[in-house]
This record gives C-alpha cells, sequence and structure tokens, in this order.
C-alpha cells in the first residue's frame, strides 16, 4: 500500500456546491501537484521508517526463537475485562434485531454558502466557519485510516475526508484563493484532529468535544440512538490476521484459541459470538493487537479487512491474512444528533467527491488499489 499525508489527494467541494458531480480542470491539475509535492515527503519518512521497523522486528523474533528473554506488552496491550466492552460504548450493546429497516433516512445533501440564507439553513456549520476550524476525532493508529507520520503529523483515509469536508466548509473563506494558488496544507491548517480509542469516539460526539469523528466507525443501531451518521463512505468487512506457518486459515480454526481486538468494536463482539468459540482478547488500542501477536500472547487478530493490511504491511514476513469476510462493516462519519445541518452538509461532500473520483483518488492513495466503486449514498446497518 502506498501513501501520502492525507489532504493531498483532493480539495473536492473546495468550490461549488457539494453534491455537484465533476469539478474544474485548474482544481484537478492543482490537486495533482499538490499531491505529488507530499507524496516525495511522505515516501521518504517512510522508507526509514520501514527500515527501522524491519531491523526492531528481525531482532524481536530472533530473541524470541532463542527463548531467553520475554519482553512485557505495553500497558494497552494487556487485556481488558470483557465485562468492560459492554460497559464503555453503545455499540457493544447494539440489538440488531431492534433496529428498523431500512435505516433513518440522511438529512438531503448540502453543500457550501455563504450569507445570512445559507447561515439560517445549516447554522452549525456557520458556527464552525466563523470558529475557524473542523474538530474531527480519530483513531490514530489504525493504519492506513489514520497514523502519525513521520512529520508527528496525523495522515490517512480518515484524515483525508476529513480534509475534504473542511475544504468545502471554508471555501471561499478569506485567504484560501483559487483552489491551484492554495498553499499545499490549507486544508490541515482548518482543521484540529483529537486522537481517541474506539471506546471514546461516540461519548466524544455526542457531548460535543468534537465536531464528527472520521474513526472507522461502523453504523450500528446502538450507536444510530446515540449519534447521527452520514451515508456511508467505506465499506469493510471483518477478517483475520495470523503467524505465518500458523496453520490456521479462518476464525472457525481458531476454538479456544486468543483472539485480539479493539475493546468496544463490533470486531470483539463477533468474536465473542463466534462459532466455535475462539477467546477474546480485548485492548485498549487496535495496534496493541499486532504486538501481541508477534510476542504469541495471542494466536491471530480479527478486525476490520483495511486495518488488518494495514498491520500486515508493517510486518509483511511474520503476518499473513487468511479467510474471507465474515461480516459486513459500513463507515460512517459520527455526528451530534442537535447538528442535522452538518449532517446534510457532510453527505453533500461525501456524494461530491464520490462522483467527481477524489474518492477514487484517496482510495488508491491509501490502499495501493484501484478502487471499487464508491459506497451508495444511503445509510446502511450492520448486523
Amino acid at each position: 500500500m502506498s501513501g501520502v499525508p492525507a489532504g493531498a489527494a483532493g480539495t473536492a467541494g473546495a468550490t461549488g456546491t457539494a453534491g455537484e458531480s465533476g469539478s474544474e480542470p485548474g482544481q484537478d491539475a492543482g490537486r495533482r501537484r499538490r499531491a505529488a509535492r507530499r507524496a516525495v515527503a511522505w515516501h521518504s519518512g517512510r522508507a526509514a521508517a520501514a527500515a527501522s521497523l524491519a531491523l526492531a522486528l528481525g531482532l524481536l523474533f530472533a530473541v524470541a526463537a532463542r527463548g531467553t528473554v520475554h519482553s512485557p506488552l505495553p500497558a494497552g496491550a494487556q487485556p481488558l475485562p470483557l465485562t468492560d466492552v459492554s460497559k464503555t460504548s453503545p455499540a457493544a450493546r447494539a440489538n440488531p434485531g431492534n433496529c428498523p429497516r431500512p435505516a433513518p433516512a440522511p438529512p438531503p445533501a448540502t453543500g457550501p454558502g455563504s450569507g445570512p440564507d445559507a447561515a439560517a439553513a445549516a447554522p452549525y456549520v456557520d458556527k464552525i466557519r466563523k470558529r475557524g476550524y473542523l474538530s474531527v476525532a480519530v483513531i490514530p493508529d489504525a493504519v492506513p485510516f489514520a497514523m502519525v507520520g513521520p512529520d508527528n503529523q496525523v495522515h490517512g483515509f480518515d484524515v483525508a475526508i476529513a480534509e475534504e469536508i473542511a475544504e468545502a466548509i471554508f471555501a471561499g473563506s478569506a485567504g484560501a484563493g483559487p483552489a491551484d494558488e492554495r498553499a499545499p496544507d490549507s486544508a490541515r491548517d482548518r482543521v484540529r484532529f483529537r486522537a481517541v480509542t474506539n471506546a471514546e469516539r461516540v461519548g466524544v460526539v455526542r457531548d460535543g468535544s468534537v465536531d464528527m469523528a472520521v474513526a472507522t466507525m461502523t453504523i450500528t443501531c446502538g450507536r444510530l440512538r446515540d449519534v447521527d451518521f452520514s451515508t456511508v463512505y467505506y465499506e469493510s468487512g471483518q477478517r483475520v490476521l495470523v503467524r505465518t506457518g500458523s496453520g490456521f486459515s479462518s476464525l472457525r480454526d481458531l476454538a479456544g484459541r486468543r483472539v485480539c481486538a479493539a475493546a468496544a468494536t463490533t470486531s470483539i463482539r463477533a468474536i465473542e459470538n463466534a462459532s466455535p468459540h475462539p477467546i477474546p482478547y480485548p485492548v485498549r488500542n487496535v495496534s496493541d493487537c499486532l504486538v501481541a501477536l508477534q510476542q504469541g500472547r495471542v494466536d491471530a487478530v480479527s478486525t476490520d479487512e483495511g486495518i488488518l493490511v494495514g498491520m500486515r504491511e508493517q510486518d509483511p514476513l511474520y503476518t499473513t491474512l487468511v479467510g474471507p469476510r465474515f461480516t459486513q462493516e459500513p463507515y460512517g462519519i459520527a455526528i451530534n444528533k442537535a447538528n442535522p445541518d452538518l449532517t446534510g452538509f457532510v453527505n453533500g461532500v461525501l456524494a461530491k467527491i464520490k462522483g467527481d473520483g477524489t474518492w477514487a483518488a484517496l482510495y488508491q492513495t491509501w490502499f495501493g488499489e484501484v478502487a471499487p466503486p464508491p459506497p451508495p449514498a444511503e445509510v446502511m446497518v450492520a448486523g
């Protein structure tokens, strides 16, 4: 998978009305030039990081093979009690059987605008515009959706989606300038990212600590009771990551074995409900699962495929992705129920970037493969 800093691959929604398809040739050219500039810096940093990672992993497994040293897991990688999973997030208490079908219709798509009429129609969007920044929760270790890069900034697919929304909100703001003349980091300057755990995502949206969470968040019935969701911006499914040569080929092979996932997620719940029964191993941060797998504390990691692909890239020699997807995980952007105008605005931005090719470009940038068709403009529900 290749990658450049988020936001480099597009500024769709910066001009025009969200929900329209197409973009001006000058905008597309500027987007490609900014992406190229950032790609050089990103790949240089990743090359150095990859070399360091390979050396560290070689030392780790050499020591493990001799059996002379057993390094303790980081505190976050220690397993949490399973009771914590049900207490820390409404998602863990979701009851899909009580979920209405179809899902609640999203607010109509709306786009950027200015003036009294626009402010009245979208008061919370206007509040963000006047404030000068958009606050967004992300999961900082969910490679390639969000990760801290060599420049100590957060990058990834989720980050890029958030920056597209920021570009649309602040389109026409003083100092923005034509799309091709903006500073390369204009979108990043308008977003304040907040690192959260999986268990914290609903809470920070519901209490207003952030404007939204773009955080690998599956739309579930339980979460819909607490927050609004945008239309689907990414579709995933749960798979299994094991040590190379382990002999495991699917979750069914892992009965009685420890399988890791982040607490308060649909992933850990699927492991709990699997038959034959593996032993759920919930941890605070999803990246701690990779550490636990490398050190032999668990036999597998099972979470959304995109995240597992990111783990495999970090440790390609010793990890293998096995089995088909066995869940459906539609990702949505979580927004406070008190701000339906923001939900409608975000839906408009998503419609625009899906229609003008920006979504596909971001997908190819961060997942390193040709993008599938974008998800449909609806709120799908897992379960």
